[in-house]
């Protein structure tokens, strides 16, 4: 399905391309959910058709793969020789994988044409994986692009990030954005607004079947300092300790608006400070008391 967001980038990704500026290495940063992947995806399926030059020509100044060559056809069932993607779940990226990348790339293209390398989420590179990344992007090779995506550009090293053309993929008309949800007949939500500039992660939730989770992490924050059995609440943050950002969010959404109604400026301070150390209590301490916690917060929250 069409991300109609993404198509300003897209455009100028093609302007470049025909413009013969197009840099060899394509730093795409952005929040998760924004549709970085997707992006580099295409642009990498683009890279490798056989008909980019027509189709840069034909598709309204868009970079998009024709989807019959052979090349196409490769990249469509997931084995061309001449594409390399580097993904890690929740792990770091050593410096092997990048030296398996920089190996790639020396080798001849056996499509006798372009070879595309994406790194997704690459701020999760080790310092030795940056280091070795330095030399792919120091010393070009022609007809080789590495495509990588961030949402934590800011743990990306100088070196790094000054040797990529970086582009910012974000939405700025939300209208598209709710308008594409609409399409996946998912329920008006009260806190649906809060991931107009993440809508592949509401996607990603529906698909887990988890909308109804983070439904009641919403109606919890809304009346956090009214509750007094959080069961549900644990139950929840225990089975998927990741939607503890999620809470916390729309905790602090619900602060705002206390301050917006007349809350003190140091009562907000003190709750925001509370919610900070709860986060990062769940993300960093190990064997965490959850129930304690959660009712440690409350108690500071109703007091605030």
């Amino acid at each position: 399905m069409p991300l109609p967001w993404l198509h300003d980038t897209q455009a100028r990704l093609a302007q470049s391309y025909r413009a013969e500026r197009f840099h060899h290495a394509q730093l795409f940063c952005g929040p998760v959910g924004v549709g970085k992947f997707e992006l580099s995806d295409e642009l990498g399926n683009a890279l490798l058709c056989q008909n980019i030059a027509k189709q840069v020509a034909a598709q309204n100044s868009m970079l998009k793969p024709c989807g019959h060559c052979k090349s196409c056809l490769l990249t469509l069932a997931g084995t061309h020789p001449d594409k390399r993607l580097t993904q890690v779940d929740g792990q770091s990226i050593g410096v092997d994988d990048i030296r398996g990348i920089s190996d790639f790339m020396n080798h001849s293209a056996a499509q006798n044409g372009n070879k595309v390398a994406i790194i997704e989420n690459c701020e999760k590179m080790t310092t030795a994986a940056a280091n070795a990344l330095l030399k792919t992007l120091e010393e070009p090779t022609n007809s080789r692009f590495l495509i990588l995506t961030t949402s934590q550009p800011a743990q990306l090293p100088a070196t790094i990030l000054s040797r990529c053309a970086k582009s910012d993929v974000k939405i700025t008309n939300t209208a598209l954005a709710q308008q594409w949800l609409e399409t996946l007949d998912i329920p008006n939500y009260s806190w649906l607004a809060l991931f107009y500039n993440q809508p592949l992660q509401v996607k990603h939730w529906q698909q887990q079947d988890q909308l109804k989770n983070i439904d009641t992490l919403y109606k919890f924050a809304t009346e956090f300092k009214q509750s007094h059995n959080f069961k549900a609440l644990v139950d929840i943050i225990n089975k998927q300790p990741e939607l503890v950002r999620i809470f916390t969010l729309f905790l602090s959404v619900q602060l705002k608006q206390q301050l917006l109604q007349g809350m003190s400026f140091d009562a907000y301070q003190s709750a925001q400070n509370a919610l900070g150390e709860f986060l990062q209590n769940n993300t960093q301490v190990l064997g965490l008391n959850l129930p304690l916690a959660v009712s440690r917060l409350a108690y500071t929250l109703r007091n605030s």
